[in-house]
């Protein structure tokens, strides 16, 4: 049941809050998740850069992919009125690429939105997502982005910015973590790495 709009939640409230919406993420399919404070989440220029040189299939191609996202001072700006966030990620164990990019294209935004949607109805009207990947490789990958069109999002509620996008140095806060992180490219062999992994974060005020 919703709750009503109220002031900050007393801290003991708020840290069952957070707690639960760490747990809600692993029940979702998170291999692990960790509630983290907004001041740990790291943003680095050469970040959003990678999606420039070489330059990402994705890059203006929707509205949330650099150029049309927010740019790096905006984003720390916004990050500096949250107070945590919940980290998650998936193991992908599989050596296919595929499966791969199932966990990035499908389970980490499912659960990205769905605590984002649990937060705000929780009060924390604010809460905000971001997956592993952009919202067109996911939900439009054959389409034309509406929004950039001018025509309204398709799927306003569940469509999301990738991490990297707006300049979430997602490797160094997995290391920050305590979790094994490998990076991989289109020329890995996956049998090299013991599992690959996808992340998602959701600020929380």
């Amino acid at each position: 049941m919703a709750q009503t709009i109220r002031d900050a939640a007393t801290d003991e409230r708020f840290s069952k809050e957070l707690e639960r919406y760490r747990q809600r993420a692993i029940e979702l399919g998170a291999t692990d998740a960790k509630v983290v404070s907004s001041g740990d989440i790291i943003i680095d220029e050469r970040v959003r850069g990678k999606c420039r040189y070489p330059t990402c299939p994705s890059y203006n191609t929707n509205m949330n992919c650099p150029p049309y996202t927010m740019g790096i001072d905006e984003f720390r700006t916004l990050v500096s009125r949250y107070r945590y966030a919940i980290l998650f990620k998936v193991d992908v164990l599989s050596e296919k690429m595929s499966d791969f990019e199932y966990a990035t294209r499908k389970t980490i935004m499912e659960i990205v939105w769905k605590l984002e949607s649990e937060a705000f109805y929780d009060g924390h009207y604010f809460a905000t997502g971001f997956g592993g990947t952009n919202c067109k490789a996911i939900f439009c990958p054959n389409l034309e982005c509406s929004a950039i069109a001018g025509k309204g999002c398709r799927n306003p509620f569940k469509a999301r910015p990738g991490m990297h996008g707006v300049g979430i140095d997602a490797y160094r806060m997995a290391a920050n973590a305590g979790w094994e992180m490998y990076p991989v490219g289109s020329s890995i062999d996956g049998s090299s790495v013991p599992h690959l992994t996808s992340m998602g974060l959701v600020l929380v005020d």
